[in-house]
């Protein structure tokens, strides 16, 4: 199941080997056929973009994107507890469930981390990846909105994702989700002021430790198995 890992790639931090690699990423997705014939172009000319366009404009627009604003968290937990003391739980649980699988988490990373997520699901059995892909479908749905609302090309890769469960999504879900995201103050200043606030729990396991949302200036890190 290298579509599900190689779109995780694709959400990941923009570098140079993820720019070299690009041509190879949208064949590998073409190739295996999972994504249906309808989002092929769309991906293909996102990936191909990506391939080839200025990396540093890459990585602030992915900035921009994932570290600014909630809406478009790549942190799943991120839409359901927000920074309740249940995230927290949520995480050990997620944890434990990497750790059957093999998978030890790089330093500092936090397991909700989408890229992480479907890393792992690259790993199991095509009917339990989708099975658990399709426990977050509403939510991947939702952050695709949103990004489509921006006019944002990386909707194309939650739509993939999305295309890959059997969920039906509740568009009343996603309407909410849209219009919350209309509301949301992605100003700097607004930025600043929710990190200087302190984190409503501490700490979720024995590799991983919390800390704000996304460093902007640095690139995630990827788990290790």
């Amino acid at each position: 199941m290298n579509t599900i890992k190689l779109l995780g790639m694709l959400l990941s931090y923009p570098s140079t080997e993820l720019q070299q690699h690009a041509g190879e990423i949208r064949e590998a997705i073409t190739e295996e056929g999972l994504v249906p014939a309808k989002l092929h172009k769309p991906l293909s000319a996102f990936i191909d973009d990506l391939g080839r366009r200025n990396l540093l404009g890459l990585q602030e627009e992915y900035v921009a994107t994932f570290d600014r604003s909630r809406a478009h968290s790549l942190y799943l937990f991120e839409h359901v507890h927000g920074e309740s003391r249940d995230r927290g739980q949520a995480m050990v649980d997620l944890m434990g469930l990497y750790k059957t699988a093999g998978i030890k988490l790089a330093q500092r990373e936090l397991p909700d981390y989408l890229p992480v997520f479907l890393e792992f699901l690259s790993l199991r059995p095509f009917d339990e990846a989708q099975d658990y892909l399709g426990e977050v479908a509403h939510i991947l749905e939702a952050i695709g909105a949103k990004l489509k609302l921006r006019k944002n090309p990386y909707q194309h890769v939650f739509r993939a994702l999305v295309a890959l469960t059997n969920v039906k999504i509740d568009p009343k879900f996603v309407e909410q989700a849209v219009e919350d995201a209309r509301r949301e103050d992605t100003s700097l200043a607004a930025l600043d002021k929710e990190w200087e606030e302190t984190p409503a729990f501490d700490g979720i396991g024995a590799d991983c430790s919390v800390c704000p949302q996304g460093t902007p200036s640095k690139p995630r890190q990827t788990a290790t198995h």
